[in-house]
């Protein structure tokens, strides 16, 4: 089944049920998760969508209503809603395919909360169980942040190692040259492998080699 369009990633992303995609601002986030939705929400749905910030491009779904026809948008902008959603809401929804863009922007607000890791660990691990118990797929985005280690610049995704544990495969987002690439992270007998893309008018195009 065709996911992202490379047959190495999509391999990856077949045998697991979680995906994170992260990276800095700009590289194409939003665009990897809504070229996904295009390419299966039409076979595995019903899909959901949910947004955390104003990255949605709802003029390429107006475009290409075809694309996305059973994919449900829905926009959160506070961390208590967005756990009240999964807690609430998606457990009694039979969704296959659920996206969240992106996965830690609210949680960055409330992170010095003493209850805040507890609470985001717990969102987490109830969307992986029912995306496992419903032998769907979750597919989420999330903000980074810099960090230095050894006095060099290292990119890092907020919450990193909460994120890492809960998600069965992780993908780097960025950019080399000018050029924008994605890169395994996890699992690590592909980390490493990549692949150069540009963003186009229906999404991501990938770059022959």
């Amino acid at each position: 089944m065709k996911i992202t369009g490379v047959r190495e990633f999509d391999d990856i992303v077949g045998e697991g049920s979680s995906t994170l995609f992260y990276g800095v601002a700009g590289v194409g986030k939003t665009t990897m998760l809504m070229t996904i939705a295009g390419n299966i929400c039409r076979k595995l749905y019903p899909c959901i969508y949910v947004s955390t910030e104003d990255t949605l491009h709802y003029d390429r779904v107006a475009r290409y209503p075809e694309r996305y026809e059973n994919v449900f948008f829905t926009e959160i902008r506070d961390f208590d809603e967005l756990l009240k959603y999964v807690v609430e809401v998606l457990e009694f929804i039979p969704y296959r395919v659920l996206f969240v863009d992106s996965i830690n922007a609210l949680f960055r607000i409330v992170a010095y909360r003493e209850d805040s890791i507890a609470r985001y660990g717990l969102m987490l691990g109830l969307l992986w169980k029912k995306t496992w118990d419903s032998k769907g797929y979750f597919f989420a985005s999330a903000q980074v942040r810099a960090g230095f280690e050894e006095d060099e610049e290292e990119i890092v995704a907020s919450g990193t190692n909460i994120l890492e544990y809960w998600f069965d495969n992780v993908f780097y987002m960025g950019f080399e040259d000018n050029k924008r690439f994605i890169e395994v992270v996890k699992p690590v007998e592909m980390k490493g492998f990549r692949r150069y893309y540009l963003i186009g008018d229906t999404g991501i195009e990938w770059v022959v080699e």
